[in-house]
C-alpha cells in the first residue's frame, strides 16, 4: 500500500478523458442538488477542500482534492488502493498514473513544463523502463533501459535521419544503425571511448 498522504508527483486513452470529462462535468450538478440553499453561494458553487464518494459499504472511491495546492483525483477499488490518479503537478503540468493492486505507476502519462508529451511504463519497484517521448521539435524518440535505469536502446526520428542505437551497462554506444533523408544507410560500431570503429555504408 501506498502511503495515501504524501502522494505526489501518464484500451484508449481517448475514452480515459470523455469519461473523466464527462464525470467532472456531472460532479457539480450532483453537489449542488444535494446541497441546501444555504450551502451554495450567489452564483451557485460550492466550495470545499475534499470531496470523498463512497460505495454502499462506506468505502471511499472516489477522491477529489489538493497535493500540494495543486488539483488531484483518485480512484480506489475494493481494497482501497489507488488505481487511477489524474491531476497537476507542482509547475501545473498535467499527468495520468495508472497503478496495479499493489499501488504500483505502472503506465505515466504527462506533459512537462514546457508541454512536450511523455508516456512511461514502469516495473514493480517504480523504475522506468521504457519511455516514448517528443523533442522540443516535436520529434519522436523510444527510450529502453536496464534494472538499473541505464539507457541499453534508443529509437528516433528526426528532420535528417531514422536510427537504433544499442549501448551496453554504462549507457555508452555499442553499435547504431541509422537511414538518412535522401541517402544511404549506415550501419555503425563504436569502441569504449564512443568512437566507430567500423561502419559499414
Amino acid at each position: 500500500m501506498i502511503q495515501k498522504q504524501t502522494l505526489t508527483l501518464p484500451g484508449s486513452f481517448f475514452f480515459l478523458f470523455a469519461f473523466l470529462a464527462g464525470l467532472a462535468g456531472s460532479l457539480p450538478a450532483l453537489w449542488l442538488t444535494a446541497a441546501s440553499p444555504a450551502a451554495a453561494d450567489s452564483q451557485r458553487a460550492l466550495v470545499a477542500g475534499e470531496l470523498r464518494l463512497a460505495d454502499d459499504s462506506g468505502r471511499t472511491r472516489l477522491l477529489l482534492t489538493l497535493v500540494q495546492g495543486q488539483p488531484r483525483l483518485f480512484m480506489l477499488d475494493d481494497d482501497g488502493e489507488y488505481r487511477l490518479e489524474m491531476g497537476l503537478g507542482a509547475a501545473g503540468e498535467p499527468h495520468i498514473w495508472l497503478r496495479d493492486q499493489d499501488g504500483a505507476a505502472k503506465v505515466q502519462v504527462a506533459l512537462t513544463g514546457r508541454g512536450r508529451p511523455a508516456f512511461r511504463l514502469a516495473d514493480q519497484r517504480g523504475r522506468e523502463r521504457a519511455i516514448l517521448a517528443l523533442s522540443e521539435e516535436g520529434h519522436p524518440t523510444l527510450i529502453m533501459r536496464d534494472e538499473g535505469g541505464r539507457d541499453r536502446l534508443a529509437l528516433w526520428r528526426d528532420q535528417k535521419e531514422s536510427g537504433l542505437a544499442l549501448a551496453d551497462q554504462d549507457s555508452r554506444p555499442l553499435a547504431a544503425f541509422s537511414a538518412p533523408e535522401g541517402g544511404r544507410a549506415r550501419l555503425s560500431f563504436f569502441e569504449a571511448g564512443g568512437q566507430p570503429y567500423r561502419v559499414f555504408d
